[in-house]
């Protein structure tokens, strides 16, 4: 209130603040309304316009906040045209903060040339800068540029215009990746730590559950028109996409979940590449495979690239037998370790990519050794450029 009692319009810096603090308390959901505001408040302020589109980058909205940060940006171009050159510094390294969502924005939106393309901005305009090229690394190794990863990371630790902490990090994550490499690590030992990591998890919260008479894995049914129980499939999804929940009251028809988030372990010697995906290649398949370092097994993606677009329509099928003799208890016993859930197939690289997400549930890792034999013999007529088990990036 004012001196005369009356209620004050909170400033945008104000409004900007009360979003900040929200923020760190995990309420992205209440800053974007404090941004709103102020953005209302004050449509000049080009950081007000990037910091609510950092806001819904962390609510899962990259297409709505690469438009924000991209108008952002634009501003900040602007403002740099007309200031005479000693505001321009400042300003440009405002844009340099700016231009590192948007690449976060392209990461997230599975944009990685474009990604690519803004720390490359980044860099050729301030050089040595430290986000861009420690994220550039990063999202190298993504792609399973191994090397050029390897390189990007060790100069980021070189030049050292960072905190202490982030480049011990960051060598340690390199020192890991370089020496697994040096190592000749199987990339399967990242299978076998996630699904036996989950299924242990599973297990507990399975059996805690199961004495108070809850039942693990049950398959969702319905009844069909003809009186039959038949598999509940979702609105929409594949005529395979029967789903199986973790857990059922059946008293109550309460459904339970273990764990809230995908699950991503690290293998014992080599614990600092659970925190980022590194893709190590597989060899002695008439296709290139990568297995990413981070594999959560109860929502593992599965991608391909076709070497043509007909590959697309034909894979699915395959997956679709493939997910229900999982389903069906094949890769486990038939009232234990069956495969959970698929998502629909998301297209993507003009048509020749294409992501699975798979619920695996307690499946034995062999579940992969079948899908790649079904792969090899689909490679003889529709070949398969590349494929990806794990979090990464196609080409």
């Amino acid at each position: 209130m004012d001196s005369l009692g009356r209620m004050s319009t909170p400033t945008p810096e104000a409004l900007a603040e009360a979003a900040m603090k929200k923020l760190h308390e995990g309420d992205p959901r209440a800053a974007r309304e404090s941004l709103l505001r102020a953005v209302e408040a004050a449509p000049e302020r080009a950081d007000l316009l990037n910091a609510l589109g950092v806001v819904h980058l962390q609510l899962g909205e990259p297409e709505l906040a690469m438009k924000l940060i991209e108008e952002a940006i634009g501003r900040v171009n602007a403002q740099i045209a007309g200031r005479p050159e000693s505001e321009r510094l400042q300003l440009r390294a405002m844009r340099d903060d700016f231009r590192l969502g948007l690449a976060a924005a392209h990461e997230d939106l599975d944009e990685p040339d474009e990604a690519v393309a803004v720390y490359s901005g980044v860099l050729a305009d301030t050089p040595g800068h430290p986000r861009a090229r420690q994220s550039f690394g990063h999202l190298l190794l993504a792609r399973g540029k191994i090397e050029e990863g390897l390189s990007q990371l060790m100069t980021y630790c070189a030049e050292a215009h960072d905190d202490p902490e982030y480049l011990q990090g960051a060598k340690a994550y390199a020192d890991d990746v370089a020496r697994f490499v040096r190592l000749n690590i199987m990339p399967r030992e990242f299978l076998v730590a996630h699904r036996e990591s989950y299924v242990e998890m599973f297990d507990h919260y399975a059996g805690e559950q199961e004495k108070l008479g809850w039942i693990a894995e049950a398959a969702r049914m319905k009844r069909a028109a003809d009186g039959r129980v038949v598999p509940l499939i979702p609105e929409g999804a594949r005529p395979y996409a029967s789903v199986r929940v973790d857990l059922v009251n059946p008293q109550t028809s309460e459904v339970g979940q273990v764990g809230d988030q995908p699950m991503v372990v690290a293998l014992a010697e080599y614990p600092t590449l659970a925190q980022g995906p590194t893709l190590f290649p597989v060899g002695g398949l008439p296709f290139p495979l990568q297995i990413s370092s981070q594999c959560p097994w109860d929502q593992l993606p599965i991608s391909l690239l076709f070497v043509d677009a007909a590959g697309v329509d034909a894979v699915d099928g395959l997956f679709g037998d493939w997910y229900h003799a999982g389903f069906e208890g094949e890769f486990g016993t038939r009232d234990a370790q069956r495969f959970h859930y698929i998502s629909d197939p998301e297209v993507k690289r003009g048509g020749r990519g294409v992501t699975y997400t798979v619920d695996l549930g307690r499946a034995r890792v062999e579940a992969l050794d079948d899908l790649l034999r079904r792969l090899v013999a689909l490679h003889g007529s529709h070949p398969i450029a590349q494929l990806l088990v794990g979090r990464g990036y196609l080409p």
